[in-house]
């Protein structure tokens, strides 16, 4: 599998969400999954980013390649070497009814070595995504 997904459902607007998702400063505070993320939201600007990956931390500098503010977050990271492993990660802020939030989050993985990588890892993110997705509803729903 090259792709991971996740989706939740928040009770709180799309600009909560968005306000909560995109202060990065209060991370470590709440966010299990993505523990640190520097850096300017910005097309073409690179984030510095520390993951928690079961036990293991992953540092890595996306490029940020779509800022649509209280829709949507893409980057883009890639290996030193081109189209070894590229990884594509998306966060979408749906509107859901008046005033609810479905936050989907995925990623996909390009590259001669995806059909490897991805495999490998899908359990490990899938467990990060569905943890940052709890958390995250638990701050915007004002439960936390």
């Amino acid at each position: 599998m090259r792709m991971v997904y996740d989706q939740i459902d928040i009770k709180a607007t799309p600009e909560r969400v968005w306000k909560v998702f995109t202060d990065f400063s209060s991370f470590p505070s709440w966010n299990p999954f993505i523990r640190q993320m520097k850096g300017e939201l910005v097309p073409g600007r690179k984030l510095q980013i520390t993951l928690r990956l079961g036990r293991s931390m992953l540092r890595f500098r996306p490029r940020v390649t779509v800022v649509k503010p209280t829709r949507e977050i893409r980057w883009l990271a890639r290996q030193r070497i081109h189209r070894l492993f590229d990884v594509e990660r998306a966060f979408e802020f749906e509107p859901e009814g008046a005033s609810g939030t479905r936050f989907v989050q995925f990623e996909v993985g390009r590259g001669l070595l995806a059909p490897i990588i991805m495999p490998i890892m899908h359990r490990r993110i899938a467990k990060g995504y569905a943890a940052l997705n709890q958390a995250l509803k638990a701050r915007a729903e004002g439960l936390r």
